[in-house]
């Protein structure tokens, strides 16, 4: 896996409807070539064909294909915290184990995303240099996390230490799941994660 400086920073910001629609038809169609052909194999003249675009035209918005994995990345993570927001909405002590259940749950389906681009973009975004284009995501979801628990009236010494934990535990977890050991992506291993976060809370709260 190389560990290259990547240049993943797109060219130019989509504002008008024709830009974002020719944004949107570049990532559905690196989506499918990323899939079909594997990312080594991808490249910015087999995406721009299958958008049916000049390579040219790919460039006013993208300088390689490792800009638009971490785009695709970023949209998706983009997603995950709003959906942690609204499932975290409203969770109080007593609802807060089930919430968690469910929350671990859909992290390991990753619904909303083809699981096979979901391993690309672990592979070649978060294992990679590029990972420092998605500087951000995790605290975000730590201060949704240490905010609900707050809310919810969770007793915790420290809810900013705790969320940390919970989150990086969490998801390097989900992400070995999808890229080194798929088979264990099971109701099983979404049993067991919550049992390590829900003991870790009590733990932490006595």
């Amino acid at each position: 896996m190389s560990a290259r400086p990547l240049r993943a920073n797109t060219r130019k910001k989509p504002q008008q409807e024709r830009s974002l629609a020719m944004v949107a038809t570049l990532l559905e169609a690196a989506t499918r070539v990323f899939v079909k052909e594997g990312y080594a194999k991808a490249t910015t003249n087999r995406i721009a064909k299958a958008a049916g675009v000049s390579v040219g035209s790919l460039y006013q918005y993208f300088p390689s294909k490792d800009a638009i994995a971490v785009e695709l990345l970023r949209r998706y993570r983009d997603g995950l915290v709003e959906l942690v927001a609204t499932r975290l909405s409203g969770a109080t002590s007593e609802t807060f184990d089930a919430v968690v259940r469910d929350l671990i749950g859909e992290l390991l389906r990753a619904e909303g995303i083809n699981p096979a681009l979901h391993r690309v973009l672990i592979e070649q975004v978060l294992r990679t240099s590029a990972r420092r284009e998605m500087l951000g995501f995790e605290e975000r979801l730590e201060a949704v996390l240490a905010e609900a628990m707050r809310a919810a009236k969770i007793e915790l010494a420290d809810p900013d230490l705790s969320a940390f934990m919970i989150v990086r535990v969490v998801l390097s977890v989900v992400q070995s799941a999808v890229v080194d050991r798929p088979k264990y992506k099971t109701s099983a291993l979404a049993d067991e994660l919550t049992e390590l976060v829900v003991g870790y809370v009590a733990r932490a709260g006595s």
